[in-house]
């Protein structure tokens, strides 16, 4: 009965409806109610159905957010009645006419709805927490959240406050050692090209193994170049649970969400600044002059040739009495020991009146790792996320953000410039002694010229622009029913300008002592200048219905969704060389002669299509299930092999809702879980399955080499994407309100249509080339453990965590020829597992080498290898496969977080372990 608009008489004839055994009268406002006389019977007195009478009486509901800041148009309800409104801009609600006896539903979006008591209390306080901040409770998964407590499927998450705790400038280096199973190495510690690999429990493909990574609901690139202080979490979705994304799961799926602005909330401003400096880890001992003098020697003996150096020489190199006989020690001349980095960054969020905001500014500034370099990195981020709740009903809301790239490097790259380091000699020296003349050493070159802009430099300029419109939509007409969508535009452009300057160093006449400018050894006489620019564009549309309901005590949620996007590249690149002057780098200054001039183009483009839906499923939170299902259609295949089905499922078991349980009342939570679903991988070269030309100077008409259409490949029209099976047990567990936490996982995949070639039917000698077909098999295995412990019942609080992963794989088959051993076979063993000779000593002597298996020519000294297959010869039989790849099959960390009051310290130890890098 809507209690605001009936009359008295209304109430009273719905109450005494159903009442056979009561009846009433009214005298003004006084109800007097009697049983009925002939219904009077003492055994039946106790089944009697009696209705309570609403008694009439007010309370005041504040409503204030987990700051204590009051909130506006919150939600109240009285459970199961129309009794409700929301609340003012002091965040209170009166109601009339409440029951002693119910529940109050307090809500807003955004935030967790609250279950508050009745009571005899005229004024009720509630306070509201904002569910994206809360990752204790939610997990972000594929196109949504859920709640831990009931998730089925192995997602590992880490805040964004922890994330901003690293100095790393690179995001996904910030993130080694905080997720159990996901392997990020970085191959290259150079300012501006230090993106990581990333692959998630290990490797099982010999393709492309790197995850799909979604921002804000979009796949996108440039995790590694976010504003840490803009993210709100990061989930990864390492089994089953990643099924949802079909054609691109198979590598596992990165989930990025960034901040929002809280609802309710006073404008809140954040200004930080992070001074970092790094420096190199592994650093070589460069051997001195006086030492390498010595070595030379010995080998010019060995060659039977005449001593290099004199023992007077030697000499010198040692005690360092000549400027002559110098000792450079080039790592330590060339590398700093520490190179400095920042980071700002200033964020304005906040909410008012049914809009929230979050707004932020970010710089990045690196400098170069070697000394007198002209390397400098400089990154600027903006974003803007704004969310408008334009009736109670629906919702937009608009994201925002923006990256722009200046970057300035020397001409030459780290990795020439690395490797000459270890080229130059401890006896050359950089610069004429008491001059800054620049001295030729290897190839007449000076490395100085090098590192800074004496040879050139490679200007690149980045522009990266994200941008997406979204809506909610909570239909009124079906409860629990919602229709939410996005459509995002994201463009880019990389504009490139490499100009190469020719070198000059000094000579010494030697007889007069002057010294004299010229042209080094390497490089051009005159300047050439390569500009290049590289336009792309990424539009994505998603489109999703979501149903949510309780029906007593069981819970569903439906989801079903479209999305497609497409793709655009193009670019285009000018050359020109003999510049008659370094001061104008522009292409129109370069040579008008057009055989030193070239120009170049090219574009590619590409689209997905998919259907994907969700049914998760529980029973008073203790029984769990969902079951996903994607169609996607790719057009890397051809027409009759583009669509593909990716189903999943996954149960979960909450032992500790169990009754059974609840005498063991140090288990907070006990839950076993299990997954299996079917995944693919479609990061495969486009266009394969179609006979495919290029332009080749390949005719020659008139005596001229005149260019043609040659065919560039053996096109296979059945190529498709590569499956992958993968199962998942698991366990979670919380002990003692949280003084331990315990999650394991054990994972199984196997990864089978791998594109491979048929070496096995086509020896490698014939000189054919077979198109690659789906025939790769390989297993991937291991286990994840994670164990916690949090203390905060005292001032000091604190917590660690430690995690330990361990994923090995196997090549079950990949048609290789036949080994001329059977240990030489890389089926049975880990991918990109590599033949080498075992090493097993050092020659002593002649009389060593006459009774020892040796190569040709072996000298005492030379390293002795084992004779594998005991034919007394050292030769190509006796390489072995080692199952130690670049790919480390241990990784593990350990987190430490203390608070007292207004102080924190934290610290965080990674590392990894099982793996080798060859040079």
């Amino acid at each position: 009965v809507n209690l605001k608009s009936a009359s008295l008489e209304e109430v009273l004839q719905q109450l005494f409806r159903n009442q056979p055994r009561l009846t009433y009268s009214m005298i003004g406002k006084v109800v007097i109610i009697k049983q009925k006389p002939d219904v009077i019977d003492p055994d039946n007195l106790n089944k009697a159905s009696l209705t309570p009478i609403i008694p009439v009486r007010s309370i005041l509901v504040h409503v204030a957010d987990s700051t204590g800041a009051a909130m506006e148009f919150a939600s109240v309800q009285i459970e199961g009645t129309n009794l409700g409104g929301k609340t003012d801009i002091n965040g209170d609600i009166t109601l009339n006419n409440v029951p002693e006896s119910g529940f109050l539903i307090v809500s807003f979006v955004g935030y967790r709805s609250e279950r508050v008591a009745l009571s005899a209390q005229t004024k009720i306080s509630v306070r509201l927490h904002g569910l994206s901040s809360d990752l204790a409770d939610f997990v972000v998964v594929g196109y949504g959240t859920q709640k831990k407590e009931t998730l089925t499927g192995s997602v590992v998450a880490v805040k964004g406050s922890e994330i901003v705790k690293s100095p790393a400038i690179n995001v996904a280096g910030a993130l080694q050692g905080r997720l159990s199973g996901v392997i990020i190495n970085s191959r290259s510690g150079e300012p501006g090209r230090d993106d990581p690999s990333i692959s998630i429990r290990g490797s099982s493909t010999t393709g492309n193994s790197s995850p799909l990574v979604i921002i804000d609901g979009v796949e996108r690139s440039g995790l590694g170049q976010l504003n840490p202080n803009d993210i709100e979490s990061i989930s990864v979705l390492k089994d089953a649970s990643a099924a949802i994304y079909g054609a691109r799961a198979a590598n596992g799926v990165i989930l990025v969400t960034t901040k929002r602005g809280i609802p309710g909330s006073a404008p809140r401003v954040n200004l930080s600044f992070n001074q970092g400096l790094t420096q190199p880890t592994r650093n070589p001992v460069m051997a001195d002059s006086y030492t390498f003098g010595k070595v030379y020697n010995e080998i010019e003996a060995g060659e039977g040739r005449d001593a290099r150096y004199t023992d007077a020489e030697l000499q010198k190199y040692k005690d360092g009495s000549d400027p002559a006989y110098p000792n450079t020690d080039w790592y330590g001349f060339i590398v700093k020991d520490w190179t400095t980095q920042h980071r700002t960054n200033l964020s304005v969020s906040g909410g008012k009146n049914g809009t929230t905001y979050y707004l932020s500014l970010g710089e990045v500034m690196q400098n170069g790792q070697y000394n007198g370099g002209t390397e400098k990195i400089k990154q600027y981020n903006l974003r803007s996320n704004i969310d408008v709740q334009v009736t109670d009903n629906f919702k937009i809301g608009m994201n925002l953000s923006g990256r722009f790239d200046d970057n300035h490097f020397p001409f030459q790259g780290a990795n020439n410039l690395n490797s000459h380091i270890f080229l130059y000699q401890p006896n050359w020296q950089p610069y004429w002694p008491g001059t800054n003349f620049a001295e030729p050493n290897r190839g007449n070159e000076s490395i100085t010229n090098w590192v800074n802009d004496n040879n050139g430099y490679r200007n690149v300029s980045t522009n990266t622009f994200q941008t997406t419109l979204f809506f909610n939509w909570q239909l009124p007409w079906v409860k629990g029913l919602s229709f939410n969508g996005s459509g995002s535009y994201d463009p880019h452009s990389v504009f490139t300008k490499t100009f190469q300057t020719p070198t000059y160093v000094y000579y010494k006449d030697e007889s007069t002592g002057e010294y004299t400018r010229g042209r080094s050894g390497t490089g051009a006489d005159l300047a050439d200048l390569r500009d290049n620019t590289s336009l792309g564009s990424l539009f994505y549309l998603v489109e999703k219905l979501n149903y949510e309901r309780k029906f007593g005590r069981h819970n569903v949620k439906v989801l079903l969704g479209y999305e497609q996007q497409t793709i655009k590249n193009n670019s285009d690149e000018a050359y020109r060389s003999d510049f008659i002057s370094t001061v104008l780098p522009q292409i129109f200054a370069g040579s008008s002669d057009k055989s030193k001039q070239s120009n170049d183009g090219r574009a590619s483009q590409g689209a997905r299509k998919n259907y994907f839906g969700r049914i998760n499923y529980d029973y008073e939170g203790k029984y769990l299930a969902e079951f996903t299902m994607r169609r996607d259609g790719s057009p890397n295949f051809a027409a009759g092999k583009r669509w593909g089905n990716f189903p999943s499922a996954s149960a979960g078991w909450r032992i500790s809702e169990e009754k059974f349980m609840k005498k063991f009342d140090f288990i907070n939570d006990l839950k076993i879980r299990g997954s299996y679903g079917i995944m693919g991988n479609d990061l495969v070269d486009a266009f394969q399955y179609l006979t495919t030309y290029g332009f080749k100077n390949n005719y020659v008409i008139g005596g001229n080499d005149v260019t043609g259409l040659a065919q560039t490949g053996v096109p296979n029209p059945d190529i498709t994407w590569e499956r992958a099976k993968t199962a998942n047990i698991g366990l979670d567990a919380k002990l003692w309100g949280g003084l331990l936490g315990i999650t394991f996982d054990y994972f199984k995949t196997r990864r089978s249509d791998i594109l491979t070639k048929r070496t096995a039917v086509i020896p490698g000698y014939t000189g054919l080339t077979l198109p690659d077909e789906n025939v790769g098999i390989v297993d991937n295995r291991g286990f994840e453990l994670i164990l916690t412990h949090d203390n905060n019942r005292h001032e000091i609080k604190y917590s660690f965590s430690g995690n330990l992963a361990f994923a090995r794989n196997k090549v079950i088959f990949g048609d290789e020829q036949p080994a001329a051993e059977p240990y030489q076979l890389a089926t049975g063993r880990p991918i990109g597992s590599a033949l080498y000779y075992k090493a097993i000593g050092i020659f002593k002597d002649q009389a060593q080498i006459d009774a020892t298996p040796h190569y040709l020519n072996a000298r005492p000294g030379d390293i002795i290898y084992e004779d594998v297959n005991k034919d007394g010869n050292i030769d190509a039989l006796d390489q072995i496969r080692i199952n130690q790849t670049n790919v480390p099959e241990i990784t593990y960390g350990f987190t430490t977080n203390i608070s007292y009051k207004n102080f924190d310290l934290s610290f965080l130890l990674q590392g990894q372990a099982n793996a080798k890098q060859y040079f």
